[in-house]
């Protein structure tokens, strides 16, 4: 079934959403819209290759422009074509999760140390899926 592209919808709160329990709900996890100088809204299917802990993001965006964004020393990736069901309020924009589950259980057991300054980016890709990825930092490359 082809997915279905919306523009920038507005989401309802994480407490108005199926599937979400309570304790999820009064847990501390935010989302920081962030402005990484490329847009994810209405853009083509995503390709992603993981090798040594860099992860390279490539797609075309909504103005037919390719991007191609690096994330270092990624320690996690994850991709999904539904919904994040998470605290973000738009489905097509950036994210740092603040306060992440997934961040937390990689320190926790001891994965990855806090010393390593990973961060968990969401991007939203509104047409086609949501990519989280734990990494010390995220950067535009030269598509070219």
């Amino acid at each position: 079934m082809p997915l279905q592209r919306t523009v920038g919808r507005r989401r309802p709160p994480a407490a108005e959403r199926q599937g979400v329990s309570q304790a999820e709900q009064s847990m501390s996890e935010s989302a920081k819209l962030i402005e990484p100088g490329f847009s994810v809204a209405d853009a083509e299917y995503p390709k992603f290759a993981l090798r040594d802990g860099r992860l390279i993001l490539e797609f075309v965006d909504w103005q037919e422009q390719e991007v191609r964004v690096r994330f270092s020393n990624a320690a996690g990736v994850k991709w999904q074509e539904l919904d994040s069901r998470g605290p973000e309020d738009r489905d097509d924009s950036v994210y740092e999760i603040v306060g992440s589950f997934w961040l937390a259980e990689y320190l926790a057991n001891n994965a990855r140390t806090l010393a390593e300054g990973l961060k968990h980016f969401r991007l939203c890709f509104n047409a086609c899926g949501v990519l989280d990825v734990l990494a010390t930092s995220m950067e535009i490359e030269d598509a070219g």
